[in-house]
């Protein structure tokens, strides 16, 4: 998000909601691939995963990248690189080797889909909040 014009509170949606996004393909990934031998179901560890990314966006992030030339631009790894994907272990592997227990990662999807929902109205109540400001309450 635009640093500095917007509250953290902005921020913090903005960030859970590309995480929320990302954890979704993820597990999309998952279920398109229960049945296939061997795969290993993949997650990311939300919060963090939102930790990161808040220092990163609060100049308190990691390393910096080295700059061979002046004329290189300044950066901070890791800010805008997508999060730490994890192999998920289970205790119920099929005959096939495969981890992905259909019924669980169903329960995750839709606890996900419903928190992105969740940050995203929460997201837009705060934007509205800022254009009855502008608008002066009109």
């Amino acid at each position: 998000m635009i640093g500095g014009l917007f509250d953290r509170t902005i921020d913090l949606l903005g960030n859970s909601l590309d995480l929320r996004a990302a954890r979704q393909k993820l597990l999309s990934s998952n279920i398109a691939n229960q049945e296939t031998p061997g795969y290993r179901a993949v997650d990311i560890k939300f919060e963090d995963e939102l930790r990161k990314k808040e220092a990163a966006s609060n100049g308190q992030a990691g390393m910096t990248l080295a700059r061979t030339s002046a004329l290189h631009i300044p950066g901070v790894s890791g800010i805008a690189g997508e999060p730490a994907v994890i192999d998920r272990a289970t205790d119920i592997e099929g005959y096939d080797m495969n981890s992905v227990g259909i019924e669980g990662e169903m329960v995750r999807l839709s606890e996900n889909s419903l928190m992105y929902a969740t940050s995203a109205k929460m997201l837009k109540s705060k934007f509205n909040i800022l254009m009855a400001a502008i608008r002066e309450g009109r």
